[in-house]
């Protein structure tokens, strides 16, 4: 049985926005509110993508620059989850057998980059 693992209530998607609209409302520097806006992604992807899709004017500057700028200076001391596949200059020579353990078989975007950071 799955009584008592759900919530007793489920609230619609409009109701979920609204909280996370307030929630981000509280935070003050960009830096927190990207961190926020990054949680909810590793949390709630489909949660994500209809609050900065319904806000886009208002979250932009906290998912692009500047934000992001400062993001990847302190991505040591910031980074909360994992997202995609490292792959390191010492791997030279072995990187299809790093590919081949991606758990995913369809992939949809590829990023590459020289670690010198993206934006």
């Amino acid at each position: 049985a799955i009584e008592g693992l759900l919530p007793p209530v489920v609230f619609s998607m409009e109701d979920e926005i609204e909280r996370a609209k307030n929630q981000f409302s509280l935070l003050q520097s960009p830096l927190d509110k990207y961190m926020f806006l990054l949680a909810l992604q590793n949390r709630n992807e489909t949660l994500f993508c209809r609050l900065i899709i319904d806000n886009v004017t208002e979250m932009m500057p906290f998912i692009y620059t500047p934000t992001v700028g400062e993001a990847c200076q302190k991505y040591g001391s910031i980074m909360q989850q994992s997202r995609g596949m490292y792959i390191s200059i010492k791997e030279k020579g072995n990187v299809q057998k790093q590919l081949d353990q991606w758990p995913f078989k369809q992939v949809d975007v590829v990023v590459i980059t020289d670690g010198e950071r993206i934006l």
